[in-house]
Formats: C-alpha cells, structure tokens, sequence
C-alpha cells in the first residue's frame, strides 16, 4: 500500500469502511439500577426513560448505521422499538460483557463488515454530536474507549472492522480497557458521553443539565420540576426508597 492511500485521520483512502453498529445492553428492567435507592415503580419508570433516551440519541448519530438492542425481557425491548433498532433477547447471560459480546456476534452476522460500539443504556443526556466525534476519532483506531466523569468506568467501547470489541466493563473498567490495549478518547468535545447514570447523584445531576425529553417527563411525573434547583432535595425525599 503506497502512503498515499492512507488519509491523515488513519481511515484508507478508497475504500468503504464498514457501518457502525452500537450494541447497547439493558439488563431486567424491574432489578435494574437498585443503587438509585428509588422506590421500585420510580426506579423502573427512570431505568426505562435512561434506556429510552441512550438509544434515541446513539441512533440519531449521524455516524451509527443501526442499533442492537440486548435484552433478557422481550418486553424491555418495546421501549426503544423504532426503525434501525435490532431486539436480541438472551434469557441467561452473565452481566454486561457477556451481553455485549452476544451483541457483538449478533452485530457481524447481519452486518459482517461492521465497525462496533459498545454503549451502556444509561446515557440519559448524551448527545448525538458527542457520540459522532467519538466515533471519528475511533475510526483512526483498532479499539478505543471513553471513559466516564469519575474515570474509572467506561461509557463508549469501539472496535474497528474484524476485530472483537473484548469488553471488560465492570469496576476499574477505565483501567482494564487500557489494560487490553485500548486507546482512550480524550477529546474534550465529548462530556455528555461520560455523564452515566449510577446512582441517585448521578440522577439528580443529570437532571439539573440537559436529559432526554423520556427522562425529563419521568422526572417531572414524579415530582421534580427541571428548572428549579431548590426542588433537588425535595424529590430526592419524597421518591426514594423508605
């Protein structure tokens, strides 16, 4: 291959390169995300908007082709039904990096030549131009990651054509990533893709910024008014857990 035919970002000139296809998992929805200490028809209710919103925006993304959806319910599946979006329903996996690879797998059977991006479903303020950037830079890559605010978790794992995604989220994910030889993105034009949803602070921050319009409706349902910063303590009394 002359040196010509290699494009400055490192994408070769000439030819097709394969679509991105997220890979978002979404374990049981009636037990996830207990660390938000919700009473449990307010934790499903925002679990389902988190999911809700990560999907809308990653398939808005000028860059994503399609989106598989991993499931163990088909019913969690429905929230985020739209063209583009693909259920697979395992029954039994062992967490996150299981359900992933099972994407994956899934991912190059319709689409061999696919690029992956591996996303959780709890990116309620992520917009779609953040994960577009993201998305250029690990097109120069074999495997790159985003890390989340805290950095130690992982927000966004990408592998290019050919090679497996390898995710090792769970923990010191951050680290493990780099670990496995992972390239970290550190484009600073990427913050709403660090902004994951863990627990009850998580939740009432992303509330105070810019979430989706399925987040914002659940958040105001349940008595938080977005615009009023005083209210902050107010629902975090009166929706949690007794």
């Amino acid at each position: 291959m002359s040196a010509g035919s290699v494009a400055r970002n490192g994408e070769t000139r000439g030819r097709r390169r394969g679509p991105w296809v997220a890979v978002i998992p979404q374990r049981d929805i009636t037990s996830a995300k207990s660390r938000l200490l919700l009473r449990p028809e307010a934790r499903q209710a925002v679990v389902r908007a988190l999911f809700h919103d990560t999907v809308s925006a990653v398939r808005a993304a000028s860059r994503i082709h399609a989106v598989v959806v991993v499931v163990d319910r088909i019913q969690d599946a429905a929230h985020v039904q739209s063209p583009g979006v693909v259920p697979l329903v395992l029954l039994e996996t062992r967490g996150m990096n299981d359900a992933l690879r099972e994407g994956a797998h899934r991912a190059r059977e319709l689409w061999p030549h696919c690029r992956l991006a591996g996303l959780p479903a709890d990116l309620p303020s992520l917009r779609s131009e953040d994960l577009d950037v993201a998305l250029k830079v690990a097109g120069r890559h074999e495997r790159t990651f985003v890390a989340d605010r805290q950095r130690k978790g992982t927000s966004l794992l990408t592998a290019a054509e050919g090679v497996d995604l390898n995710p090792n989220y769970g923990g010191h994910s951050r680290r493990a990533h780099l670990g496995s030889g992972a390239i970290e993105t550190l484009d600073p034009n990427i913050e709403s893709l660090r902004r994951d949803v863990d627990d009850l602070d998580d939740l009432l921050d992303a509330a105070m910024g810019r979430p989706g319009a399925a987040l914002t409706g659940v958040l105001r349902s349940l008595g938080y008014p977005i615009d009023l910063r005083p209210a902050r303590q107010r629902f975090a009394t009166s929706a949690v857990a007794q």
